[in-house]
């Protein structure tokens, strides 16, 4: 006999099947939504038309409190910046400092109402909702700074092109974390980020004027 036929199931039991089927589909749903969104791939451009910039960035859809964290690191950031320097070098020294900031900083964030479902539904999977949140918040600062930095008078192009690769790598760090995450395989590892961003920054060598 089928225990999930609909004509051997109570009131109450017919409901409960239905609501967990829904929470299923509403499961797969989601879980595929967030896939998607981490795999998306960008448009091609032509670099020569346009400096280049995060295609998969939406800066009007960034969170109040990711603008809230990325001002705090720009405050300390601002702190290591010789002032002695010309305009251009003090905005290098300042945007590697404010990615410094970004990776290190603490950042709490919390469920808000809205975010309940996906929360409980993370949960439900073993994820770390706040985890996965947090590194969100990181990312959307780090898309803060890149739109900085193209805004910037003062760099040149290069200066431009070099320090969204800076940011870039900091960024598929934490994009890669969040897939792992996701798959279940993230192990939480102590970074020297201050070590790692400097040196990448020297690697990069700029243009000396």
């Amino acid at each position: 006999m089928n225990i999930i036929s609909g004509g051997n199931l109570s009131k109450f039991d017919q409901t409960q099947y239905s609501t967990t089927q829904k929470n299923m589909n509403n499961h797969a749903a989601f879980s595929q939504s967030l896939q998607d969104a981490l795999t998306a791939k960008p448009k091609n451009i032509d670099p020569n038309l346009v400096m280049p910039i995060s295609l998969n960035t939406n800066f009007e859809e960034i969170t109040e409190q990711a603008q809230q964290y990325y001002r705090q690191a720009l405050d300390a950031a601002r702190e290591h910046v010789d002032t002695s320097l010309d305009m251009r070098n003090q905005e290098l020294q300042l945007y590697r400092e404010t990615v410094i900031e970004i990776m290190d900083m603490p950042i709490e964030v919390e469920i808000e109402p809205h975010e309940v479902n996906e929360a409980l539904l993370f949960g439900s999977l073993g994820i770390d909702f706040l985890e996965y949140k947090e590194m969100g918040v990181r990312i959307e600062m780090l898309n803060l700074t890149e739109q900085d930095v193209n805004s910037s008078e003062a760099l040149q192009i290069s200066d431009k092109e070099k320090l969204k690769e800076l940011i870039d790598e900091q960024r598929s760090k934490l994009e890669s974390q969040r897939e792992e995450l996701l798959a279940g395989t993230f192990i939480k590892e102590k970074t020297d980020h201050k070590a790692v961003i400097e040196q990448h920054f020297s690697e990069l060598k700029f243009d000396q004027y």
